[in-house]
């Protein structure tokens, strides 16, 4: 009876609490629709068709339904690999969450068809000039970070980078935002960061940042004083001053509005400190080298009492630095305070603390009134009369990172795969950064080593010109029936540079004798297969998934097998054939690819099966090579001969047909 009672009055309460509302409700967290919010309500559908279009791994093109969905899957299990994701082929939370983060803007799955020349520049002494700055940081700052950016790549290689101040520069750098000129727009914060282009004429080799981001060191606003006792040196945050502890820049105990901060943690022990960026220090670009503000000023004969956006379609903020712009023409671009909001309807204006909102009054960013949890402020004293705003400043992105990334595109590097190496398209902040092996190896691919970490050479000794031979230990074919053959050129044992090669052997090393290449450059590397490209002259060695590249003076390389579009299950090339100047057909397994020599890249449309095209030969050879206008295709003691009509007119066996062995060897 005691329970039943209880319920009664536990209900009777229940409804006078609904029948006169003196109860006090729960409380409720209140959504707030902010003007200038831009919100990007896709699907995880609609995300990944975008992405996966926007970045090389979908055509443009309609498909029927079955074909798209085909497609799809195939471009999600190339998305996946590129990324280091499990390849399932399906739009799971790991793939949607990797095309949601912030990454660079250039294709993973290259597409350079549109560019003319090698993509990679032809001489070593590369020229770079910076266009324009962000608000975001002190141009001095910025100039440092593309220095360091650039230092990453000459430290490894013979490249040099030169600053120009006018004129046209190889690189070209420079900030923007959405729609910037180049056909290729910026998406907002996060997201795209930059993109840059291969090496070459006009717009080829530029890097382009968006000045949407919050640029930092990667550690949260990299605020550089001036003026003030303490050189330049970055703010300390958190500081102490007069007892309060301050994170951000402040006026307090100035009169003339300028906001500054201490260089170290106790501003009274130490009394170090600086000013902070302001429009009332300086302006930046423009045309009024660097004066400041003048508030108020007259545009278009209205009165502004601040920087203003006004009278521009890019959204930077500026001012005049003469009372009257109208008669004048004077202005420069303001930069951002540390405590400048990012997005929102205020770009660039910074938070004003205390605030009110819904009433209540805030002395921080807040993530009140929203779905998201972003944090935020007003930039006004009371956000519900004026409801002007922006996001808080986070930890930003690091210039100097994005920038070293975006460099190595313009020197003509591609993505990796790898996510430790500066080149995987996701953006990830290192603390103490080193380039990854992956990387070095690709530039070194590209313009070789730097010289001065080449080994010295032993001094010459006197030499008798004579024919180089080579011996090799016995040996049974019965026992070893895999023979490696390098003949790709036209005579068996000779190349048309006059340095000489032999066959390799399962489990021998290729062992160079001449005196133009290097005795160790190979050393210990089983070579699969090489060729020569009828164009350059130069020679392609493949081994295993790496493949390296001879110029004539020096290797270039290792590099995987790739990044010149293969499988990442192919486990080798097993052969080439030459077809026409530039193309070249790499072969391994049941099926051969259509190699672009100079784009560096695999033909669409590939792979194919072998049988399609040469009927009649082994699907599983493990040599495949050219020799006076006939392909030959080997498996274990024999060889199947196909003339230029493809049709195989030979079988016959590999160690005493083509070596010219006898029975003694």
């Amino acid at each position: 009876l005691g329970l039943t009672m209880r319920r009664v009055l536990a209900l009777f309460v229940l409804g006078m609490c609904m029948l006169s509302g003196w109860c006090v409700p729960l409380k409720k967290s209140v959504s707030v629709t902010f003007p200038g919010d831009v919100l990007k309500n896709m699907t995880d559908t609609e995300l990944a068709e975008s992405y996966l279009k926007k970045f090389g791994y979908m055509n443009v093109q309609h498909r029927s339904g079955f074909q798209s969905m085909v497609s799809t899957s195939k471009a999600l299990m190339t998305m996946q690999r590129q990324m280091g994701l499990e390849e399932t082929g399906t739009l799971d939370k790991s793939t949607v969450a990797a095309m949601k983060a912030p990454r660079c803007g250039v294709p993973d799955v290259r597409s350079y068809l549109t560019f003319e020349g090698d993509l990679k520049w032809d001489h070593h002494d590369i020229t770079y000039r910076i266009l324009n700055y962000s608000p975001d940081m002190v141009a001095s700052l910025i100039d440092d970070a593309f220095a360091r950016a650039f230092k990453v790549w000459s430290d490894v290689t013979p490249l040099t980078f030169t600053r120009l101040f006018d004129g046209t520069a190889d690189i070209m750098v420079s900030f923007g935002k959405a729609d910037h000129g180049d056909g290729y727009p910026f998406d907002g914060k996060d997201g795209l960061l930059a993109h840059a282009f291969p090496p070459g004429e006009g717009i080829q080799g530029d890097a382009h940042f968006d000045d949407d981001e919050n640029w930092t060191l990667g550690k949260g606003p990299a605020v550089k004083t001036s003026f003030g006792n303490a050189e330049g040196a970055l703010c300390h945050f958190p500081f102490l001053f007069e007892g309060k502890q301050y994170s951000t820049c402040t006026t307090e105990g100035r009169s003339d509005n300028l906001p500054w901060c201490s260089t170290t943690a106790d501003y009274g022990r130490d009394k170090k400190f600086g000013f902070c960026p302001s429009e009332l220090l300086y302006t930046f670009d423009g045309n009024s080298n660097g004066q400041a503000c003048v508030f108020p000023f007259v545009f278009l004969g209205e009165t502004y009492e601040g920087c203003t956006t006004e009278g521009r379609s890019d959204g930077y903020r500026w001012c005049s630095t003469t009372d009257n712009f109208d008669q004048d023409k004077k202005f420069g671009f303001c930069p951002n305070r540390d405590t400048a909001v990012i997005g929102g309807n205020s770009e660039g204006e910074p938070c004003h603390f205390p605030f009110i909102f819904l009433g209540k009054k805030y002395d921080s960013c807040t993530s009140e009134g929203r779905g998201d949890g972003r944090l935020w402020c007003a930039t006004t004293s009371d956000f519900d009369a004026d409801t002007k705003w922006g996001f808080c400043q986070d930890r930003g992105y690091s210039l100097f990172l994005v920038a070293a990334h975006e460099f190595g595109h313009a020197l003509g590097l591609d993505h990796s795969n790898i996510r430790n190496a500066l080149m995987y398209p996701m953006y990830s902040y290192v603390e103490d950064f080193s380039l990854h092996k992956d990387d070095i190896e690709g530039i070194h691919y590209l313009y070789g080593p730097d010289p001065s970490d080449e080994p010295k050479p032993e001094p010459d000794t006197p030499t008798t010109e004579s024919t180089t031979t080579t011996t090799t230990h016995p040996v049974d074919p019965s026992q070893n029936p895999m023979v490696h053959i390098f003949l790709p050129l036209e005579s068996p044992l000779t190349t048309k540079h006059s340095y000489p090669t032999t066959a390799i052997r399962a489990n021998e090393h290729l062992l160079v004798l001449s005196s133009t290449i290097p005795s160790n450059t190979l050393q210990c590397t089983v070579v699969d297969t090489a060729f020569e490209d009828l164009v350059t002259r130069k020679i392609y060695f493949f081994s295993g998934t790496r493949f390296w590249v001879y110029t004539g003076q020096s290797f270039l390389g290792p590099r995987s097998i790739e990044k010149l579009g293969l499988s990442s299950t192919v486990e080798k090339v097993e052969g080439a054939l030459q077809r026409g100047k530039g193309k070249v057909l790499l072969f391994s397994g049941e099926n051969y690819w259509r190699l672009d020599v100079e784009g560096q890249q695999i033909d669409k449309g590939y792979p194919r099966l072998t049988d399609q095209v040469f009927g009649g030969v082994p699907l599983d050879a493990h040599d495949v090579f050219q020799f006076k206008g006939n392909s030959y295709f080997c498996r274990d003691r024999f060889y199947w001969r196909m003339n230029s009509k493809r049709q195989v007119d030979r079988v016959g066996y590999v160690t005493y047909d083509l070596l010219n062995c006898s029975d003694s060897i």
